[in-house]
């Protein structure tokens, strides 16, 4: 009985140790694959976001560093500049529980061939990073259209500082922030146009559970509009 005892014991010490070789390797494949992962993430600039990161002067720092690489010389030419965070697991109609908070960032400037047209880059935190920049038409809706000209409409990135940029999400927050009303509040949507940046503050209501946004515009300089 002894033998048989020792030999079932040394039966399910192999097994376990099988088992255990066996998970090792699983979780080396894992984390092979999870390495893979972050490098091919951090290539693109996929990552994971915090959706309080305009709370975050030094995150705010890096996607203005950002926008202004991947503009580069055309920054004299932007139309647009726009950062948006969205909560699909915890806003909106539908809510899709397992999809992470994302920043999307659309960069839109003058075409350099054909000048009626723009180029625009797009970026999506939870999908595949920063995007290869695509030629899009305008089309303006309204009476005015046929007086419509793209120049009209352009400015120099460098105009916008990372001072100024900061100062109206500073400024925005004093505006809008209210602890008592809200059970949370994030910046949600920053859009940089021609001598405007405006800022959005979004939360949710203590009230009745609803969603909310409040808005707050500055010109270049730092001057509420």
């Amino acid at each position: 009985m002894k033998t048989k005892k020792f030999i079932a014991a040394g039966v399910l010490a192999a097994s376990l140790l099988g088992l255990q070789s066996c998970d090792k390797a699983k979780e080396k494949a894992q984390e092979a694959v999870s390495a893979a992962q972050e490098v091919a993430n951090e290539a693109s600039g996929k990552e994971s976001i915090d959706y309080k990161l305009f709370s975050d002067p030094a995150q705010t720092q890096k996607w203005y560093d950002a926008v202004v690489e991947k503009l580069g010389e055309n920054a004299k030419v932007t139309d647009e500049v726009r950062f948006h965070i969205s909560r699909p697991s915890v806003e909106g109609m539908i809510k899709r529980k397992d999809d992470p908070d994302n920043l999307m960032i659309s960069i839109v400037y003058q075409d350099n061939v054909d000048k009626r047209r723009v180029q625009e880059i797009n970026y999506h935190s939870n999908h595949n990073g920063w995007e290869a920049p695509e030629t899009k038409e305008i089309n303006v809706i309204g009476p005015n259209a046929d007086k419509f000209r793209l120049e009209d409409e352009l400015f120099d990135f460098k105009e916008v500082t990372l001072e100024t940029l900061k100062k109206a999400i500073d400024d925005a927050w004093k505006k809008h922030k209210d602890d008592e009303a809200f059970e949370y509040q994030y910046v949600n949507d920053i859009t940089i146009k021609q001598n405007e940046i405006e800022v959005s503050i979004k939360g949710k209501l203590k009230s009745n559970a609803q969603e909310k946004s409040n808005y707050y515009k500055t010109d270049f300089k730092g001057n509420a509009r």
